[in-house]
């Protein structure tokens, strides 16, 4: 390993944006534990006590600072001084989807975990995870989360993790669309060479679940809330800013990974109704400034196939409809916009459907001016 450990140093110390600062050689690890870290410095002490605390001790933590101006490095390298356990690792900013493939290619574990750095994990994670890997032989096993609010994101559904995952148990999973929470196998992860799409800022982890979920074999779940998310300002700028405009790069490439896996027409109709649904929360979550570029890229990233599915899908909130006869000046769309609306009205007083007719021909003289 200490081999290894020198031939990983001299391929970074030759590229001047990355450098690795390796300690004391460590025992083999079972579980390579990967933790982008950038301006951490309120939480980051916490995170990473909540995994070197692990009751499983056969374990490898690679953190990635991505450029931190705080005193993040410094808090790194101090953990890296008294736990062998700790490989540090120090680039200029590339963003977290450069920070995990670099993570990934120095892991050396037979299973792989990604953690936040401002997130927790529960002390017996590495443990118990392990071990309904070991006995499922999944390809990845997910367990779940909980929020400060006590929220817990919970499986609605009961999967037998021996048998192979039907398409059909998979688009339940689809909703788990993070890559914390979920224990990979290593050489899963290799053998179908799963990197992180490093053009995006945001939403990398989407992409990265989903070619995961949809090749995997074996799933297993394990019912236990053994991760701890936090919701942090800087996590809403990053979701609020520009960034958010990378959700359609996000689309476009995991359309055509289901396509060229044979895949997109047994999931066209959940991949449609996720795109519709995230495209119009996000519009909601913006900035102002934002919104017309945001919209103007929906006009313009919709197919005619998505735009079918809009004026005759039944299912689609009416609200949803309205946004997107906005965004396309669609009047297809705008008439099944009408039709739900009409028929929500079915049943109610002459003096309502007399308000919303009103409504409906204000909001039209607007989009119209």
């Amino acid at each position: 390993m200490k081999c290894q450990y020198r031939a990983i140093l001299g391929k970074y110390q030759k590229n001047s944006v990355c450098n690795v600062l390796i300690l004391v050689k460590q025992m083999s690890p079972i579980i390579s534990i990967i933790i982008p870290v950038y301006n951490a410095v309120p939480y980051l002490r916490e995170s990473l006590d909540s995994v070197a605390n692990q009751t499983m001790r056969e374990i490898q933590i690679i953190c990635i600072n991505d450029g931190s101006t705080d005193d993040s490095p410094a808090i790194l390298e101090e953990y890296a001084n008294r736990d062998s356990r700790f490989l540090i690792v120090n680039q200029n900013n590339a963003g977290v989807a450069s920070a995990r493939n670099v993570g990934l290619s120095l892991v050396t574990g037979k299973y792989i975990l990604f953690v936040d750095s401002d997130d927790t994990i529960d002390s017996s994670l590495c443990e118990k995870v392990y071990k309904k890997a070991e006995q499922s032989n999944a390809d990845f096993v997910l367990f779940f989360h909980d929020t400060p609010n006590g929220h817990n994101h919970v499986c609605d559904t009961t999967i037998n993790p021996d048998d192979k995952v039907g398409w059909q148990e998979k688009k339940v999973l689809l909703s788990f669309g993070t890559i914390w929470g979920k224990l990979w196998r290593n050489n899963f992860l290799t053998k179908h060479n799963l990197k992180f799409y490093e053009k995006l800022r945001c939403f990398d982890d989407v992409m990265f679940y989903w070619q995961g979920l949809l090749l995997a074999l074996k799933v297993a779940v394990l019912p236990e809330t053994l991760y701890h998310y936090y919701v942090r300002e800087s996590s809403l700028t990053t979701w609020h800013g520009k960034h958010c405009l990378a959700i359609f790069d996000e689309f476009t490439e995991c359309k055509l990974f289901l396509k060229k896996n044979g895949l997109y027409q047994s999931y066209k109709e959940y991949f449609l109704r996720v795109k519709i649904d995230m495209l119009f929360s996000l519009y909601h979550k913006i900035e102002r400034e934002f919104e017309t570029e945001f919209c103007e890229k929906i006009k313009n990233s919709l197919d005619e196939e998505e735009k079918i599915y809009l004026r005759n899908e039944r299912h689609i909130d009416h609200s949803v409809t309205y946004f997107y006869y906005y965004c396309t000046g669609d009047w297809l769309i705008f008439l099944m916009y009408l039709r739900r609306r009409i028929r929500a009205f079915l049943g109610t007083s002459k003096r309502n459907v007399i308000i919303f007719v009103a409504n409906i021909i204000k909001k039209f003289s607007r989009q119209s001016s």
